[in-house]
């Protein structure tokens, strides 16, 4: 039985049984056979490509069926036609960094929430300053945190913003990483339909393997995710997705051009691109293939289409219990209007003596009492909900570690006061 009551999801999942076996078998394939011909012709065609006595020994990869299969696979996972193969690359930033090339492009300015992961707002500010673009920043995680904003005001707004400002990209995050979901298919209809000619790029990091894809219905011009977070693969691998036909193939063609030139450096992308094509260079840096196993195993955990609703609707309602357990306990749920919730909730901390430790001291006293999660300055939780309900076990855990640790601050508190009178 695991020693922790894992609800940290958002920054790192758990990886799925069926990941484990195919990383757990790969290690035994490096260190029992090393990289031989049969091991490039497994990576290209999968399992079925080796002999019966390998198959037999090695039956934890069994899910691997060949890089197209993988990138079919995902493009089905995601809701696309099997001939919109994804992009792979060995870091997610990567991807970044061309979403952000495409979105300055022809210069201009780009509309960037205040919900953008840091480091990816970082990327663009230095891609605008290369190439004298400007960005937009677009101010809404306080408005909807205390409920101020709706979904179709929140559209309303941006698009009002993106025309007096006559922008020409729009980057946002489908849920931020404190849990904050935005309507992102409506966002995309809107502006598709306004300004027809915008480049669209999304961060999916917290979304994919949390909420249903279906991105034929979200046209936008790229969708950046992570595998190691919601999805369980648990290995970093970036994805990034085209589904809009109009600009799937300039993307692809940027992408091989800045391989080439060496400003995108990414040697898993460079492999990757050089093993479809048959074009691989002679001199190459080695590169970490492992974490395409452990995503093919997580796919397979993953399931069809009507698993993940009926995942997604069992963590958001295990999010409410969370919740209101939050609020029973002494602590002040971070909740949005219903339209913006996501399967992470956030609690704050209504002990000042909490609010003032650093995140580092709260995730600690947490830890020792058995429960793994995120903090943010100023007191605040971020609480992944389970793929399964809590056991009566679990939810006591919860209930005892969130009493507790309040409590015992002001106990310290004001024992530190004795003293000092």
């Amino acid at each position: 039985m695991p020693s922790m009551l894992y609800l940290d999801a958002a920054r790192m999942g758990r990886m799925a049984p069926t990941a484990q076996l195919a990383l757990r078998d790969f290690v035994r394939v490096a260190g029992e056979e090393g990289c031989t011909l049969y091991f490039e012709q497994f990576l290209r065609d999968g399992f079925s490509a080796w002999p019966s006595h390998l198959q037999s020994r090695y039956p934890g990869l069994r899910s691997w069926a060949g890089l197209a299969e993988l990138k079919a696979a995902l493009a089905e996972f995601a809701g696309l036609p099997s001939d919109s193969p994804p992009l792979l690359a060995g870091r997610s930033a990567n991807l970044a960094k061309l979403a952000a090339r495409q979105l300055f492009r022809k210069g201009g300015t780009v509309l960037v929430t205040d919900l953008i992961w840091p480091s990816y707002a970082d990327i663009l500010q230095r891609t605008a300053r290369k190439v004298k673009g400007q960005i937009e920043y677009f101010r809404i995680r306080a408005r909807i945190l205390r409920r101020e904003i709706s979904p179709r005001q929140l559209i309303e707004t941006m698009m009002d913003r993106f025309l007096s400002k006559r922008c020409t990209g729009l980057m946002f995050p489908h849920v931020s990483h404190d849990g904050i979901c935005l309507p992102a298919t409506e966002i995309v209809r809107v502006f598709r339909q306004e300004t027809s000619n915008s480049f669209i790029a999304i961060d999916g990091s917290q979304a994919v393997g949390q909420l249903p894809l279906r991105l034929s219905e979200l046209p936008c011009d790229f969708y950046l995710a992570g595998c190691h977070k919601w999805l369980g693969s648990y290995l970093p691998l970036g994805v990034g997705f085209c589904p809009n036909e109009a600009t799937q193939s300039e993307i692809q063609s940027a992408c091989v051009k800045y391989l080439a030139r060496g400003t995108l450096d990414d040697p898993l992308l460079a492999f990757l691109h050089g093993l479809e094509t048959g074009k691989l260079r002679r001199f190459t840096e080695t590169v970490n293939v492992s974490p395409l196993f452990a995503l093919r195993g997580a796919l397979q955990d993953h399931g069809p289409e009507e698993a993940t609703y009926d995942l997604h609707h069992r963590r958001t309602a295990i999010a409410e219990m969370v919740a209101r357990i939050g609020h029973m306990t002494g602590w002040s749920p971070l909740l949005p209007n219903e339209g913006f919730r996501s399967a992470a909730v956030l609690l704050q901390a209504t002990c000042p003596e909490v609010r003032r430790w650093s995140t580092q001291v709260l995730r600690e006293r947490f830890h020792e009492l058995g429960i793994a999660l995120t903090c943010y300055r100023g007191g605040i939780l971020r609480l992944s909900a389970p793929s399964k309900p809590f056991t009566t076990h679990e939810a006591g855990m919860l209930i005892n570690a969130l009493a507790l640790v309040q409590l015992r601050a002001r106990q310290c508190s004001q024992r530190a006061r004795l003293v000092y009178a």
